[in-house]
């Protein structure tokens, strides 16, 4: 008799579990700007991180929207080669609109300039390489730039910049998601690695939602990522990487691991309120941390 009240107990509470789908209601005209507050950890040094963003819906009907971002500020106090490098990669295009489409739900599909954007975006390469050369002399003629401005610039597409959209904390990520506590999807981060999602509904409307993301590469993933890293960056090591990626991997030079954690909370017409992101990694033997606090700001 207790192992059927227990079985009925589990399936009661089963039919009882709340599914909500993130579908914003946007309307033309919204004007909407957040800042973003907190700090990254990179190899003990603690940089102080600040970034506003606007988000202005310039088209809305019953198929989707047009969505102009622009990132209007983006400051950090770093004083070495790190601050120059998060300049340039996080506020290389800044002023620069960025216009994109999505769908009914808010889901990002596309953008409508991208040839713009991508014409921003390898400028800042192009500088981020000139600052490692100005920083680094002595590397100067070591250091391949042309092959890594090439690698870097082959992967500013127009889908990995929406899947970066999609996959990256933010107010669309969750848009067109249907969650209940215990969701799970799998996708990939910036760096094309795969991870596995899972979604919290921290309120029963929908209103705060949570989720954890966590590296789910096996090893045969991990092999071919490196090997296919160094074959586009260092072509004539690729044979020894190769060869030796088993002892490379069973002696940790190679450990990668991940874990972001993300607090969300929306208006009741779906625009995000406050997000909270921290974010912990390890990259072959690099440690770093991020503790972002993002707002709607009042205007």
């Amino acid at each position: 008799m207790m192992t059927l009240a227990l079985l009925l107990t589990a399936i009661v509470m089963s039919a009882q579990v709340t599914s909500v789908k993130i579908a914003p209601k946007y309307q033309k005209g919204d004007n909407m700007l957040y800042r973003s507050v907190g700090t990254m950890t990179v190899g003990g040094e603690i940089v102080n991180l600040t970034s506003l963003n606007r988000y202005y819906i310039a088209e809305a009907n019953k198929d989707g929207y047009v969505i102009e971002t622009v990132l209007e500020k983006m400051d950090n106090d770093a004083k070495d080669l790190t601050g120059k490098i998060l300049q340039l990669t996080q506020g290389g295009l800044k002023g620069v609109k960025t216009v994109f489409t999505a769908d009914a739900d808010g889901k990002i599909t596309g953008i409508k300039n991208f040839d713009e954007v991508r014409e921003q975006a390898t400028k800042m390469v192009e500088e981020l390489m000139k600052a490692l050369v100005e920083e680094m002399p002595e590397a100067a003629g070591v250091l391949p730039t042309d092959m890594l401005k090439n690698q870097i610039t082959s992967r500013i597409t127009e889908e990995a910049v929406v899947a970066q959209v999609a996959n990256s904390p933010g107010p669309f990520s969750l848009n067109g998601k249907t969650i209940s506590t215990g969701t799970m999807d799998e996708s990939k981060d910036d760096n094309g690695r795969k991870v596995k999602n899972m979604y919290f509904l921290s309120a029963p409307d929908g209103s705060k939602v949570k989720s954890t993301t966590t590296l789910n590469m096996s090893k045969e993933d991990m092999k071919k990522m490196v090997v296919e890293q160094v074959k586009a960056m260092m072509p004539d090591q690729a044979e020894m990487v190769e060869q030796n990626i088993d002892q490379l991997l069973e002696s940790g030079m190679m450990k990668m691991e991940s874990t972001v954690t993300a607090d969300y909370e929306f208006l009741p017409n779906g625009w995000l309120k406050s997000l909270r992101v921290v974010q912990k990694q390890e990259n072959m033997g690099q440690s770093t941390e991020m503790n972002m606090k993002t707002e709607l700001v009042e205007e």
